[in-house]
């Protein structure tokens, strides 16, 4: 098991904050101010003191250690093709990678080799950020960036397609990129020089952001940090223990619980008084006082009894359920008595006051006419009218009879008696307060207006019975009955006084006991005064707890005991052997590599650092060159792979940007080496370096392919398969004038062609000419001594130039003057040149350029 494997199994059940740590270093390698802000961040969110984002969404799911853990495939790039939506680059593309050796992508800037090359570092291995892509900003459609890469699997060949939301392929992170950003993940910045292997890197950073997280808690839970100073409370009440015991475990909503009410201010200085009043006298004389207080204020209360009894809100519903009853029974009466005594002469007969008559009038027969009946029967005289029954009033006074009988006519009269009832008691109720100005006083006067509040209830009573009389027309407004049960509590309150005040002892107790409540409302007044701050502190403890969470987990044991077991595997000593071999091929042969184990913060740590022939540690970066640092960050890039038994591809974006000659050599010489083992891709824009990589694979017989990128007006990424002109041989360049030769004479032949036209295109076939014969001279004719874009002078080479002769130099000189007659960029007279070249004299003069290269070749064959 590789250290990222044994990291990434161990990861699993670890806090988020720390797998975020090693998210970040995998993406930066060495953990900056900015990411140890955000593990802090991060932490906050996982103990609920934020809200969680996007970036804690994202960092809750397990790690993603694509492409660091053992390979399964030997993989090697096979295309790139369809490329959309990535910069400027043109589509219908296809870069067409050779399936072993060396393969070169030169491009100028602006040519797309930074498009190309940010689709594989999103793609494939890259240790730190991969560049963000860009779409085409000046075009209308925003195409989201899409590519098809394709790969061989252990020689199987496979095509992927890949889009910016397309999740980690295994398959293409094994193929890993080098770059100028990443070199810094592989080089210690620390206080020695050397390699930072990425399994025990980090590891080193977490130690780091957990120590950085420690100290920014420990800082934040200092002794009051965070706190409002609050006075506090002295007592033992139950609010001043609520505040002396406030913690974490305490629920907000308790808070209310120990807020003083208005009502409750209110009772202080009634309290205070009464206080003072139980001190200045004896139990008896207290409980005559209290007796005649009760004696003065219980009629008042009997009084407002009898009011609410019938003016209340359940009185006034139980009315208007009455006058509900007492409408509907009459109703229904009223309907029966019409269906029932249809056709009598007079309208109103049987109605409720006519009833009154009948029942009088049954009365009056039952007792004092005891020989008639009731109903009167034909012959009988009617005591009303005086008048003999004949047979038809003996049918209708039978008729009524059995009416008033019937239920309904019950019901309605009963109806109607209990709704008189109840007016009638309305009418008949007291609410003259003139018998009660002893108890009006004394409430006023003792506790807190609570009279005039009385006074006020009655006049509402008042108002209201008038309007359930039917005296006013306005809405029934709500009472407020509180000051009513004020009145209650007072002598509730002497009552319970009078059972306590029985002796002096029991006086001092019940004075103790009324203290204790002022002393409560009192603490409740303050608690209430400052129930922010209360607020505030509560929170801060909640807080704290959290903090303290965050801080449980800042232990690294667990993170020195992987660190020591990956180290007892033997995971350390093949880095040490191949990052050695990997420093001698760059020509570090005076330095060794030495291991450095110490103890950090309770976490064993490792690091391959670069020592002298004395066993000294170089102990600054300062002192290593930027070009020294870029060849240990290679060497550091190809010794993990080494060690990790790798074989898949390796990418190289501009591997030797800014440096000098005698570094970006060295490189070339290592990577062109490294591409006899496996598929090595180089992407530069430095034209001496692509030179170097080009003699050294001569050199060494390595495999090598090239391909140039160019730009268009509108569109960059226009794949080439010849080398760029600069870099190309002598041999090459023919290649390249012999196929604009052709272009020429298309040109001469078309009847559209101008002669200004044609004269221009010579001019530029001359230019290109004239390059050719100065690569010629360079290359064949002084056998590279001098070469351009090298340094040194191959002073061995002139043993070899002893068969120069001056026909030699004739014909040069020659062929140089013809080219510089047509030569764009010399302002020369128009005269001067003499009439323009024909397409036979071009032709003529590029084949004597082949002659001249042949006859050179020929002579290079029997130097050799």
């Amino acid at each position: 098991m590789t250290p990222i494997e044994s990291i990434a199994d161990w990861s699993k059940k670890k806090p988020v904050w720390w797998r975020h740590a090693l998210k970040l270093t995998l993406m930066h390698g060495t953990l900056r101010q900015d990411d140890l802000n955000e593990i802090l961040k991060v932490a906050h969110m996982e103990h609920g003191l934020l809200e969680p984002d996007d970036i804690f969404e994202e960092s809750s799911k397990q790690l993603d250690f694509s492409g660091y853990t053992s390979e399964q495939y030997e993989v090697s790039l096979k295309s790139l093709s369809d490329i959309k939506g990535v910069g400027l680059l043109a589509e219908n593309q296809t870069i067409s990678f050779p399936n072993e050796g060396l393969f070169i992508i030169y491009g100028d800037n602006g040519a797309g080799k930074s498009s190309y090359s940010s689709v594989l570092k999103n793609t494939c291995l890259t240790r730190g950020d991969c560049p963000q892509i860009m779409g085409d900003i000046f075009s209308k459609q925003q195409v989201p960036p899409q590519a098809k890469i394709g790969v061989s699997l252990n020689g199987k060949d496979e095509v992927i397609s890949w889009n910016k939301n397309t999740p980690s392929i295994e398959v293409l992170k094994s193929i890993r990129v080098f770059d100028s950003s990443s070199a810094s993940h592989y080089v210690n910045k620390e206080d020695a020089l050397g390699f930072k292997p990425i399994g025990l890197n980090l590891l080193a950073e977490l130690v780091s952001a957990i120590n950085s997280v420690k100290s920014r808690i420990e800082e934040d839970l200092m002794p009051g940090n965070g706190f409002v100073k609050l006075e506090g409370l002295s007592s033992s009440s139950v609010t001043a223990n609520f505040l002396r015991n406030l913690s974490a475990e305490t629920a907000e909503i308790e808070i209310k619980n120990h807020c003083i009410t208005p009502q409750e201010i209110e009772k202080i200085e009634p309290l205070k008084r009464e206080i003072l009043r139980y001190k200045s006298q004896t139990a008896e004389a207290l409980r005559n006082n209290l007796r005649q207080r009760k004696s003065v204020i219980e009629p008042l209360k009997t009084f407002c009894e009898r009011a609410i009894n019938l003016l209340d809100d359940k009185a006034v519903d139980a009315l208007s359920t009455l006058k509900l009853k007492k409408d509907s029974a009459e109703g229904l009466s009223e309907e029966l008595r019409k269906a029932t005594l249809i056709n009598l002469p007079l309208e109103n007969i049987a109605g409720l006051n006519w009833q009154k008559l009948w029942q009088a009038t049954q009365l009056f027969i039952e007792h004092d006419v005891k020989h008639q009946h009731f109903p009167l029967i034909e012959g009988e005289y009617c005591p009303v009218c005086l008048q003999e029954v004949g047979k038809e009033s003996e049918s209708r006074m039978d008729m009524l009879s059995r009416y008033l009988k019937d239920q309904t006519a019950q019901d309605a009269k009963s109806a109607t008696d209990d709704y008189d009832n109840a007016i009638k008691s309305l009418n008949s109720l007291s609410l003259d307060l003139s018998p009660y100005p002893a108890a009006i006083s004394l409430l006023n006067n003792e506790y807190e207006s609570i009279g005039n509040e009385i006074i006020d209830l009655v006049s509402k009573f008042e108002s209201r019975r008038a309007i359930l009389t039917g005296v006013l027309n306005l809405p029934i407004l709500p009472l407020n009955f509180d000051y009513f049960e004020s009145l209650k509590k007072i002598i509730e309150g002497i009552n319970a006084s009078l059972l306590s005040v029985r002796s002096d002892e029991e006086l001092l107790e019940f004075i103790s006991k009324k203290e204790a409540g002022l002393t409560h409302l009192e603490d409740m007044k303050y608690f209430t005064s400052h129930h922010d701050n209360i607020v505030s502190n509560l929170r801060r403890h909640k807080i704290i707890k959290k903090l303290e969470a965050i801080q449980s987990q800042c232990g690294t044991t667990s993170i020195s005991n992987l660190s020591s077991g990956i180290y007892r595997h033997g995971v350390v000593q093949p880095l040490v052997s191949a990052f050695d071999n990997e420093l001698k091929s760059f020509g570090f042969e005076r330095f060794r590599v030495k291991v450095e184990s110490r103890n950090r913060s309770g976490a064993q740590q490792f690091k391959l650092s670069l020592a002298d022939e004395s066993d000294n540690v170089i102990g600054a970066l300062g002192v290593a060159s930027e070009g020294e640092q870029r060849c240990i960050a290679i060497a550091s890039f190809l010794a993990e792979m080494k060690a990790d038994s790798r074989k898949s591809a390796v990418i190289f974006d501009d591997p030797v940007n800014s440096l000098s000659h005698e570094w970006s050599g060295r490189v070339a010489q290592r990577l062109v080496l490294e591409s006899k083992n496996r598929q090595v891709v180089v992407l530069t824009h430095n034209i001496v370096f692509y030179k170097l990589l080009l003699e050294v694979a001569e050199k060494t017989d390595a495999v090598y392919a090239s391909i140039a990128l160019e730009r268009s007006r509108k569109f960059a990424g226009i794949v080439r398969d010849s080398a760029p002109w600069e870099a190309m041989t002598t041999r090459a360049r023919y290649g390249v004038l012999k196929v604009k030769l052709q272009e020429l004479k298309r040109l001469e032949k078309s009847d559209t062609t101008t002669t200004s036209e044609f004269r221009n295109s010579c001019y530029q076939f001359y230019s290109y000419l004239r390059e050719a014969w100065e690569r010629l001279v360079e290359e064949k004719l002084l056998n590279k001594v001098v070469t351009r874009f090298e340094r040194g002078i191959a002073t061995q080479r002139l043993s070899k130039l002893m068969d120069i002769c001056q026909t030699d130099i004739d014909r040069v000189d020659d062929a140089m003057s013809k080219c510089s007659t047509y030569f764009i960029g010399h302002d020369s007279a128009a005269a001067v040149g003499g009439p323009n070249p024909t397409i036979d004299e071009v032709e003529g003069d590029l084949n004597l350029f082949l002659e001249f290269l042949t006859e050179l070749e020929g002579k290079i064959r029997k130097r050799s």
